[in-house]
């Protein structure tokens, strides 16, 4: 077999490019060389020659015993890096970090490194045809499962307890990526037996453990041996996911190559017979058929997708081979019929193998079809989600924060519309993540590039999603600190602005206007106090300023002279660093804008994303601003107050030369008109006025010493020049002063005596309260009060006469001497009118105490005897009753007729009281308002007195009447109502004694007939009775109608009558009782008629018919009792 298209058999063609299709052997032929010396593998490949035979068993001993030595060791590994999973896996639990990861990835390292040489010594045994090959190849797929399964376990305990940042999740695709495309998958010698290649259990084919070993470490540690990912990757790098391997060399080494099959025409030779032939080309077809299925065995499924869109197309070219195959499959068949014994049993079966070996190559071809195209949909829709994921990440990670941008509400708005494109992604990104659970649920051959995508999307959402936290946080700082600086520009505005203005319009000298002046001194402290408020607005700023960030460390174009603390805001993890929220960092270098030489607490150093920290306070460029406004505030306060001070010592100095001029423009004349006291306050004002100059100039700089010199000395000359003036004055003055000195003390007098005949007057014309006795007392207080009063001032008005004739006497020339004796004369006439009006007066008030104490007497006793009468119980139906209130009534008649002297008094009293009354309008003139309401009020109760005892006289006169009336009418009704009881007895014994035959029944009626006669005989009884019950009814009413009526009078003169109870009255009663008794008569009356009518009819059936008749017993018997219970009724109803 010596095929060009073959050369398997030598060991150069097994590192020779030939004319087939193995170029993706280049990548094993180096792993190879490396484990295997030259010898050992031509010994492997060319196990032919007997001369070799003991050295190629002692070989494959070796080899075997190296195996089973590196399960070993492998299992051993295993074990400690399981004991150390679950370790971690505690720590997980209660919340600590993991302790074990990097010897964990190192044990696993190992275990993987050995299992792909224990994979190439397998393929040796197997082509060795050693021995115990089967039972190695079965512990060495053990071994992988075990390793797997760790793997699997590592990925999901440790992904638990980190968040991948997005670079993190960009470098794991690219470590699966890296070892998937790194891994080997052998070309075997299709020469060799296939049931080698058969006795490979499933789970450890080429391919499986190509795809099971080639992930190398978990994607958690895969950035540890990957490049850093940088922010502004061109789109082809993001595209491949940094995969670090050219897509063009991943096609060239990865995918499968395809050689058609010979054809029939290849094999025929001149020395070969067409039995030959047709053995040789059907042995090709099945070597083509084998050589198809282990390639399509140890096909890889792509790590991204370009690897697998390459996969899909290449494998569609290669269905279309294996399709095209079945045309030299049936040539093969047709050549089955050239064949003879012996080889035509050989051929049947080689033929039969290969029809069952291209279904199973078929089948296998199709699956693989179709598990790509759902690869390929899945990884197309996941690659166009992380590149979406990747550019909004990029835009946050590459955002300036500086201080350089400022454009704040920009950011925001597209923050928001960010929000909100993540909530409609979040969807989509959960369809697609649902689509590799289906995918992982059914078993996909790709499950490792299925999970690392799935974890990749995971892992960015997640991240751009605790991005989405930080830009938040920077959103609100970076408000602030723009906030900030926009009021402390707007402050530092303001300020010079006003310092300015203070500058400008409260500049003052000597020659400004007094009134402008005032008006701006005014002015300046209301722009104090505007000044003064403002501090608080300054002291917020400087409270601000120790709570702004710092965001020029953000510029890379400041570089940082040495290290600052920063802050981290969100968790970041890399195998060089991790760095959880809160954490305090050191920010090493800042030279790029994205991304920060950083150092965590635990002392580890790497470039971490800028966003992820912030720059914490104190900022000093912020707190320095905040003091140079607070230091410019002092400056314009301190320059108001300048202002200030200038402003009021030029005010003070224009109220002194105003003064002094006054005083200078002074004469005697002028002196002369002042009021007692002004002289000196003049010199206090005077005075007052330097003082208050000296104070105000004392910081000023409009005035100097000498000015203030000068000013001394011309207020000094001032007081001397008035105190001349004042002594000139004093000689003119002394000689009116005695005048003066009476003719106030006479005035003060007048003064006094016309408030007291004001006071006087006032009370005469107030009348007092009507009925207050306390008023009254009051009053006659207060006017002994005014009489004494009155009688000092009596006395002092002697005193100043007795001063004046003297000062008459001795001064009779004066021309101020008429007037004081005019006025002295009217003062004494006065005094005299009004110590007699209140002589007067205060004997009418004590007159009119004396009234108001008698008819508040008498009114006490009048609303007694009215209270008695109104109090008075109803009129009962009993005889004792009434003439217990006769007995009461004459007992009230004699008490009133005792009681007549006090409205004797009562009218004595008055009489004085009008006396007095006529006496002060005949001598002042002043009418008496309080004796007309006496008099009126003494009246009234004179004929509320009558009217008592008049009520008394025409009750009694009526309960006489009524006595007399009840008399009759119980006489009557007594006996009346005994002959109805009687009768109704009588009845009831009649009606219970039933009548046996015709004749009792016959004398029983004669009886009833009598008993009537009787009870309309007394109808004149019955009648009688009544007149008497309707004339004590009417008595009653009309004692009853007078009580009421007296009763309201009583209440309309009462201010608060007493609400009594409505009682009922006794002539209803006897009414009611009448009516009852006539009721019991009438019902009487009637029942008899009606029982005489029933028994005479009932007579006169008897009769008529048999004596001995049963039926009209019973009849009778039975109307019997039915008029018995009539009578029943009629005795219940009445």
């Amino acid at each position: 077999m010596n095929s060009s298209g073959y050369g398997y058999h030598s060991s150069d063609s097994l590192f020779s490019n030939s004319t087939g299709t193995r170029t993706s052997i280049d990548s094993n032929e180096n792993f190879l060389s490396v484990n295997c010396d030259p010898t050992l593998i031509n010994s492997c490949i060319s196990f032919g020659n007997g001369t070799l035979e003991e050295s190629r068993l002692e070989m494959l001993q070796q080899i075997a015993n190296r195996v089973q030595r590196d399960i070993l060791g492998c299992e051993d590994k295993l074990i400690l890096a399981r004991n150390a999973l679950q370790s971690d896996s505690k720590r997980l639990e209660s919340g600590l970090q993991f302790q074990n990861e990097a010897e964990i990835a190192g044990y696993i390292l190992e275990c993987e490194n050995l299992l792909h040489q224990h994979v190439i010594d397998a393929q040796i045994l197997i082509d060795g045809k050693y021995y115990q090959a089967d039972q190695l190849v079965q512990r060495v797929a053990k071994l992988r499962d075990d390793l797997l399964a760790l793997r699997t376990e590592c990925s999901s305990i440790f992904s638990k307890g980190h968040t991948l940042t997005t670079e993190q999740t960009k470098l794991m695709i690219s470590g699966i990526t890296q070892s998937l495309n790194s891994g080997f998958a052998p070309n075997l010698n299709p020469d060799l037996n296939s049931g080698m290649t058969q006795s490979l259990t499933p789970t450890l084919t080429s391919s499986s453990l190509t795809s099971g070993l080639s992930s190398g470490l978990t994607s958690r540690l895969t950035p540890a041996i990957t490049p850093a990912y940088t922010p502004g990757f061109p789109p082809r790098v993001i595209q491949t996911y940094v995969t670090g391997v050219d897509t063009n060399a991943l096609q060239t080494l990865k995918l499968m190559q395809i050689q058609k099959p010979l054809m029939k025409s290849a094999f025929v030779d001149q020395n070969l017979t067409e039995e030959e032939v047709n053995m040789k080309f059907v042995q090709d077809l099945l070597n083509w058929v084998d050589e198809m299925q282990v390639q399509l065995d140890r096909t890889e499924w792509g790590s991204d997708l370009p690897s697998v869109e390459s996969h899909l197309e290449n494998h569609k070219n290669v269905h279309r081979a294996i399709e095209d195959f079945e045309s030299s499959l049936k040539e093969a068949k047709i050549s089955e019929i050239q064949m003879t014994a012996p080889l035509k049993l050989s051929y049947a079966e080689k033929l039969h193998k290969l029809e069952s070996q291209y279904a199973k190559l078929l089948n296998t071809s199709r699956n693989q079809e179709r598990h790509l195209d759902t690869l390929h949909n899945f990884v197309s829709r996941a690659t166009g989600e992380l590149i979406w994921l990747n550019e909004k990440e990029e835009e946050e990670v590459a955002y300036d924060w500086s201080e350089r941008n400022s454009n704040i509400s920009r950011k925001k708005e597209y923050h928001a519309d960010l929000m909100r494109e993540l909530d409609q992604k979040e969807e989509v990104i959960k369809s697609v993540q649902e689509i590799a659970e289906q995918l992982l649920l059914e078993n996909h051959p790709a499950r490792l590039t299925i999970e690392a995508y799935r974890a990749a999307m995971q892992t960015q959402w997640s991240w751009i999603l605790q991005l989405c936290h930080c830009v938040e946080q920077h959103l609100r700082e970076n408000a602030a600190y723009f906030e900030f600086f926009n009021d402390a520009k707007e402050a530092m505005d303001y300020l010079k602005n006003l310092k300015d203005a203070i500058q400008r319009k409260y500049s003052c000298d000597r020659s400004s206007s007094l009134h402008k002046l005032e008006d701006l001194v005014q002015e300046s402290m209301e722009e104090k106090e505007q000044l003064l408020q403002y501090k608080s607005t300054v002291a917020g700023l400087v409270g601000k300023a120790k709570a702004i960030i710092q965001l020029k460390p953000r510029n890379p174009d400041s570089p940082l002279k040495t290290s600052i603390p920063i802050k981290a805001i969100c968790d970041y993890r890399q195998i060089e660093i991790t760095i959880y929220k809160d954490d305090e960092c050191i920010l090493a270098s800042n030279s790029h804008r994205a991304k920060w030489k950083v150092i965590s607490p635990s002392g580890n150093e790497a470039m971490v994303p800028s966003v992820c920290f912030t720059v914490p306070p104190p900022n000093k460029e912020a707190i320095d601003t905040a003091n140079r406004i607070e230091q410019h505030f002092q400056n314009v306060l301190a320059l108001w107050h300048e202002s200030h001070i200038n402003m009021k010592s030029v005010v003070s100095w224009h109220y002194l030369t105003n003064e002094i001029e006054t005083v200078r423009a002074g004469n005697v004349a002028s002196i002369k008109t002042m009021l007692p006291g002004e002289h000196q306050q003049v010199l206090s004002n005077l005075q007052s006025r330097f003082d208050d100059f000296l104070e105000d100039s004392q910081d000023s700089k409009i005035f100097s010493g000498s000015d203030i010199a000068h000013l001394e000395r011309e207020v000094n000359v001032c007081k001397q020049y008035y105190q001349e003036l004042l002594k000139s004055a004093e000689r003119e003055e002394q000689e009116e002063s005695i005048y003066n000195l009476y003719i106030s003390e006479v005035r003060n007098i007048r003064l006094r005596l016309e408030n007291c005949e004001d006071c006087l007057i006032r009370q005469i014309r107030t009348p007092l309260e009507r009925d207050d006795l306390h008023e009254s007392v009051f009053r006659i207080t207060e006017q002994e009060k005014l009489k004494k009063e009155l009688d000092r001032l009596k006395d002092d008005l002697g005193m100043i006469t007795d001063k004046c004739e003297e000062f008459f006497s001795q001064a009779a020339g004066s021309p101020s001497v008429p007037t004081l004796r005019s006025e002295l004369n009217v003062i004494i006439q006065n005094m005299n009118q009004v110590y007699s009006m209140s002589s007067i007066y205060i004997e009418k008030l004590k007159t009119v105490n004396l009234v108001l104490k008698n008819t508040q007497g008498a009114e006490a006793l009048v609303k007694l005897y009215e209270t008695k009468l109104c109090e008075e119980e109803a009129v009962t139906a009993d005889k004792n009753n009434i003439e217990n209130l006769i007995g009461t009534l004459k007992q009230w008649r004699s008490e009133v007729d005792e009681k007549r002297e006090v409205f004797h008094a009562l009218e004595d009293e008055l009489q004085k009281a009008k006396a007095i009354s006529d006496q002060m309008f005949k001598m002042h003139k002043e009418r008496d308002l309080d004796f007309d309401w006496h008099k009126e009020k003494a009246d009234q109760l004179s004929e509320r007195w009558q009217n008592v005892h008049s009520q008394i006289e025409n009750r009694l006169r009526d309960l006489e009447g009524i006595s007399k009336s009840l008399k009759y009418y119980k006489d009557t009704y007594h006996t009346l109502d005994t002959w109805i009881q009687k009768v109704e007895d009588t009845q009831r014994k009649i009606q219970e004694n039933q009548p046996e035959n015709s004749k009792a029944l016959a004398k029983q009626l004669n009886q009833q007939k009598m008993l009537v006669s009787e009870i309309e005989m007394k109808q004149n009884k019955i009648d009688e009775c009544q007149k008497y019950s309707e004339q004590y009814s009417a008595s009653v009413k009309d004692y009853e109608l007078q009580t009421m009526t007296y009763r309201a009078m009583v209440d309309s003169q009462q201010k608060s009558p007493v609400k009594r109870r409505r009682m009922q009255s006794s002539s209803d009663f006897i009414i009611q009782e009448f009516m009852d008794l006539r009721t019991r008569y009438t019902a009487l009356v009637t029942l008899m008629t009606q029982y005489i009518k029933f028994a005479g009819d009932s007579l006169k059936r008897l009769e008529e018919e048999e004596v001995g008749h049963r039926k009209t017993e019973t009849i009778l018997l039975g109307a019997i009792k039915q008029l018995l219970n009539l009578d029943h009724n009629f005795s219940w109803k009445y």
